[in-house]
């Protein structure tokens, strides 16, 4: 029995290390900063971009490697056991004699009469001589015939398709980069947004809090001075009510912290029950804000998508006037015979080729033409969506503006109501104190103060969030 006990004391022992440890692991310190580059690196959105942008550096070296002369090999090996055999019937072939003018003529017999050559009873001319071809048998044999070769090409002119396919993925290499560089601007504004919206609600939890002290100790004072004699029970039931909306209150900003702590997580690829750290008190601070009147979306990754969009539809046209124009290339090889037999004798030889091609289109039945004209309508259509876009970014950055400037006018008046509330609060404390004031005053008071610090709080939040809109509007979050 005594071992036993030992036993579950040990495991005991153990059980709550590895609960220790656990909960030490689950623990995270967190900044601004860092939950950016946990929100970057966890983002499947970015994993996705960063893979679209190596496809198109890939697609680049391709188009550089239309340039370069394509090196090519081939060979081949045939086996049939049975020889092809032939043969060609023999017979009289007719002859040809040199003429007065040197050129060759038929040998054929001239009538001394006519001076027309003599014809058989076939119809055919009669030859003054005949060559006797014998019976020729031909014997191939294919037991074990080998090719080889090698061939180098090298493109020409291609009416110059391969230099703009150059410069149309050297375009796709940009817009990649924009994409990506969209895509982490959207990243961000989000992990910004639950980051002060985490941050709110934990101000607002130690607000919560602070609040229901405050009625704890007026609760306990009610309660002594109505043993006393000196406060009604209707005093002391008004300030329990205060109390248990102060207990919801709090219960309230408690499961509005969880919920944003839980989403802080889940954006930034942590465990949902992770408890976070705040490394720095700082980090309720305002921003440096600069704002600029400017609402030019030059630095956009939207309006250089835009623009780029158009230069490709450019370069797509010069791609469909490259199939109107003549194709040049030239290509040499070398190649190999051997194992081919022809009545018993083998070949083995070895010959080098040489060869230029030019192809011209001229009539596709107006194929290409239509190709250029559609081209240009799609750049013409990639121009007005630029055009139609821009002003709509502008709006964009004169409302993230707007936003922005409504916020600190909000911060500075919350700001001031707080005060305001702060010192309504601590001279109705003193003057309920002093017995000059009512209880119900000091309690209306502090409901205001709760109110005021609350809305100041949402204040401060709604500056750093219209600042990180203001940013990703304006083209410079990511920096």
């Amino acid at each position: 029995m005594p071992d036993s006990m030992k036993i579950n004391k040990y495991i005991t022992i153990f059980a709550l290390l590895l609960l220790t440890s656990l909960t030490a692991t689950a623990q995270v310190e967190l900044n601004q900063q860092k939950c950016r580059e946990m929100a970057l690196d966890y983002s499947r959105q970015i994993k996705i971009s960063e893979n679209r942008h190596q496809q198109a550096v890939l697609s680049g070296k391709i188009a550089k490697a239309q340039h370069l002369p394509k090196l090519s090999a081939s060979g081949l090996y045939f086996y049939k056991p049975d020889p092809l055999e032939y043969s060609l019937e023999g017979g009289y072939l007719p002859t040809y004699t040199p003429g007065p003018n040197g050129e060759m003529q038929p040998n054929v017999q001239i009538n001394p009469n006519t001076g027309a050559p003599v014809t058989g009873p076939d119809g055919n001319p009669v030859f003054n001589m005949y060559a006797m071809m014998p019976d020729m048998n031909l014997n191939i044999g294919l037991e074990g015939v080998t090719t080889a070769g090698v061939q180098i090409e090298q493109p020409v002119y291609m009416g110059g398709k391969i230099r703009t396919a150059n410069k149309l993925a050297n375009t796709g290499i940009e817009v990649s980069k924009k994409q990506m560089d969209l895509k982490k601007s959207e990243v961000i504004a989000n992990v910004d947004a639950a980051w002060f919206q985490y941050l709110a609600v934990k101000e607002k939890h130690l607000a919560a809090n602070e609040y229901k002290i405050l009625l704890d100790s007026l609760k306990a004072t009610i309660e002594a001075t109505n043993r006393e004699g000196m406060a009604t029970r209707n005093e002391l039931l008004k300030v329990q009510v205060k109390r248990n909306e102060a207990i919801l209150l709090k219960q309230k900003a408690n499961s509005g912290l969880q919920l944003a702590q839980m989403n802080l997580c889940r954006l930034i690829g942590l465990p949902l029950d992770t408890n976070l750290i705040i490394d720095a008190p700082e980090e309720t601070t305002l921003p440096d804000i600069q704002i600029i009147e400017d609402n030019n979306p030059a630095d956009r990754p939207e309006y250089q998508l835009l623009n780029d969009a158009i230069e490709a539809k450019q370069y797509q046209e010069k791609m469909a006037r490259a199939g109107m124009l003549p194709q040049i290339g030239i290509s040499a090889g070398y190649s190999y015979l051997g194992g081919l037999k022809i009545n018993g004798q083998e070949t083995d030889e070895m010959a080098f080729s040489a060869m230029a091609s030019v192809k011209i289109p001229i009539f596709k039945w107006f194929e290409e033409q239509n190709k250029l004209s559609k081209a240009r309508l799609e750049t013409e259509v990639a121009r007005m969506e630029l055009e139609e876009n821009e002003k709509l970014l502008q709006l964009d950055i004169a409302r993230a503006r707007f936003n922005l400037e409504e916020s600190f006018t909000r911060l500075q008046l919350t700001e001031k109501a707080l005060e305001q509330a702060q010192e309504n609060l601590e001279t109705s404390e003193s003057l309920f104190e002093e017995g000059m004031e009512p209880l119900v005053n000091l309690l209306e008071a502090q409901v205001q103060w709760q109110k005021a610090e609350s809305e100041y709080i949402d204040a401060k939040t709604s500056v750093k969030l219209m600042h990180t809109y203001y940013l990703k509007a304006t083209g410079h979050l990511s920096e």
